[in-house]
Order: C-alpha cells, then structure tokens, then sequence
C-alpha cells in the first residue's frame, strides 16, 4: 500500500499546480512511493489506491519522472517512442482493470482505473480522439453502478460527441459498446423502447466487427434478454438467454481444447509460449475483464434458470452453463472450485461436456504426478 507524504502548494514555483489525481482540486498530499502522485485528500489516496494505484505506482514513477538531458537527436526520439509505447501498454492495462472492476460491481474502484486510462490516453492521443472513448465508457458504467445517472449522461454525451466528430474514425467495436451502454442507461431509466434499439444497434456493429457467433456479441444479446424480461415477454428472454448460453459455450469450449490452460504444466517444465505457434488468436484470449464478464453473465443465466427450474426444465441449458463455469474456474486454476461445478452436472447427454471433463481430469491427474514427483526429488536432494 502506498503511504502519503504531504505536500505544500507554495513550497512549489508558480508555474508548477500540482492536481488531485481524482477530482482536480489543489492537492495536499503526494503518494510518498512514486512521488510523482497528487491528491487533495486521504480519502481520495485510499481510492485511487484500491482502484489502481497500487498496482500501477513504480510505472507511474518511470513515466512521470524529468528525463535526463539526452544528446543525440535520434536517442530522444528513441526514448520517446519508448514512453510513448509504454504509456500505450499502461492505457490497456488501466482499462482492463476498470473493466474487471465494472464486472465485479467494484463501481467506487473502477472510477480511478478508468481516471487513469483517460488521462494517459489524452497525453498519447490528445483530447478528442477516439480512442479515448473506451474510458469513458468505463467511466460511464461505474457511474451508473453508483446510481449517478446524471454523471453517466454526461460521460457518454462526451463519447457521442467525439463519435459524431470522428465518425469515420470511430471503429464498430466502439460504437456497438457506446450503443450496449446508452441500452444500461435507457434500462435504468427504464425506458425499455429505447434500450431495445440501442442493442439493436450494439449487435448490428459487433456483429459486423467481430462476427456474429462472437462471445462479444453475447453481451448485447443477454441485454436485450434482460429488457424483453422487464417487459414481461418470457419468451423471447428464453430464446435469448439460451443463444447467449451457447455462445459462451462455443468460446469457452475452444479455449479449453487449446494449449492456453495448459500453462501449470508448462511452467513446472519450464516451457514458454511462442506467439507465433500459439493456435489460439488475440482477441480469444481469456483476459480478466473477459473472465469477469463471463462469469457475471453465467451466474445470472444460472440463477434465472434455477428460478425457471420448477415451471419450465431445462437440464440440458443448466449442465451447459455448469460446465461453462466449470471451464472458466479451470483457466482461473481454481481446481476445487472446477469439481465442486462438474459435480453439479446431471444426467449428462451431451458428449462434447463428457469429452471436456474428462481432458479436465487427466490434466489435473498429470499436474498432482508431476507435483508429487518434483516435491519427493527436493526431498531426496
């Protein structure tokens, strides 16, 4: 955790005004670590702390530090390509957090990721390119997950704008996640007519961008399940909580027959991933803000089934979803959790699960072998 060290505004020339790092007031107090972090109260130092901070402090050091004088022409602009790619990376790294923090209901920390995205992508993009739109996004999401619908309209105001300045700039991934969001608000505002031509919109431009069985087309259509439910048409909830089942299904089960959860093993070999070998794309990878989507999106398909369960059985879309999370515990390497989820599959008739659970379990037999194996030659040694 990151101590604080105060700070005084006139011990500094005029020309310098140091920024809380939250809201922007005059700030009073530095993170005494990377020195190089401002805030105008404790209780924003804690925040930002458990939102990203902590995880982000020496980067932030590296990157906000004066740079030595270099000579040469060319070693400045190398060093300026360098922070510049890092700062690049960092804007990733920022949103992912944000975004797993979204999904996890951590609204209050996911605010100063998404802060922290905003503002490193301003200092790489400048103020009105579209790239910083996935900040807002973020920004507008943990505002809704507060109840602060008023500061959610006017983070996606700002993401409208730059997309109507920028329009043909504006990727379809941003679009389909700046309508799947205008959807959230028009659903808590509950003016469901409006949240259902947003999704239709989000699934128009993901389907265009990623394809149209893509697991991040799932999301739109497991929103508009969510507005049918609140219109009280069942049916169609039914029809698109089970294609949304099967999507996550189809990516998951892919993931699992790669070599991507095989990764134990190879670190206890010493082996390391070859990008260029790796079978599996960049954008099917199972990163954390995916992996808490997924597992968000799961839970409430299984709840609403369980709910279901009595008037309308559907063993086969619950054993689907249980074996979904069953995968995801798996890439999560929580193995305890992978049995306590397989054992609630039931009267299985469905090859592709058994197939699964079985490559599941021989895995986990060869890692306790090798484990066993490598801890009796420590003993011997």
């Amino acid at each position: 955790m990151a101590t604080t060290e105060l700070v005084y505004p006139l011990a500094f020339p005029k020309s310098v005004v140091h920024k809380c790092e939250i809201c922007g007031k005059a700030a009073s107090r530095m993170c005494s670590k990377c020195r190089v972090t401002y805030y105008c109260s404790e209780e924003h130092q804690a925040a930002d702390n458990i939102g990203i901070h902590d995880k982000i402090c020496s980067t932030l050091a590296s990157l906000r530090l004066k740079q030595p004088f270099l000579p040469s022409e060319e070693e400045r602009r190398e060093r300026d390509r360098e922070i510049r790619d890092r700062k690049i990376h960092l804007v990733g790294v920022t949103r992912m957090i944000g975004e797993r923090h979204v999904f996890q209901d951590r609204f209050e920390a996911a605010v100063p990721a998404a802060l922290a995205s905003l503002k490193l992508a301003i200092e790489v993009h400048g103020p009105r390119s579209v790239e910083l739109i996935p900040s807002y996004l973020i920004l507008a999401e943990a505002s809704l997950g507060l109840k602060q619908l008023n500061q959610c309209w006017e983070y996606l105001s700002q993401a409208q704008y730059t997309v109507l300045q920028q329009h043909e700039q504006a990727p379809l991934a941003i679009t389909s996640q700046l309508a799947r969001n205008m959807a959230q608000l028009s659903i808590a505002r509950k003016e469901y007519d409006d949240a259902a031509r947003h999704l239709a919109n989000d699934i128009y431009d993901a389907s265009l961008c990623y394809g149209t069985e893509h697991h991040k087309v799932a999301g739109g259509y497991f929103l508009l399940g969510k507005v049918f439910k609140l219109m009280n048409r069942n049916e169609v909830t039914e029809s698109l909580y089970t294609q949304v089942t099967q999507m996550w299904y189809n990516f998951l089960r892919r993931l699992l027959q790669s070599r991507v959860v095989f990764s134990d093993m190879d670190a206890i070999l010493g082996k390391k991933d070859e990008d260029d070998e790796d079978e599996l794309t960049s954008s099917s990878k199972l990163d954390l803000s995916t992996e808490a989507e997924a597992f968000n999106t799961l839970q409430t398909l299984l709840n609403y089934r369980l709910e279901t369960q009595q008037t309308n059985p559907m063993t086969q879309e619950l054993n689907k979803i249980h074996h979904c999370l069953t995968i995801l515990y798996f890439l999560a390497r929580d193995y305890i959790q992978v049995h306590d989820s397989m054992n609630k599959i039931k009267d299985c008739t469905i090859q592709d699960i058994e197939d699964d659970q079985q490559r599941i379990l021989k895995f986990l037999e060869q890692l306790g072998q090798m484990k066993a194996l490598m801890k009796r030659q420590q003993q011997q040694n």
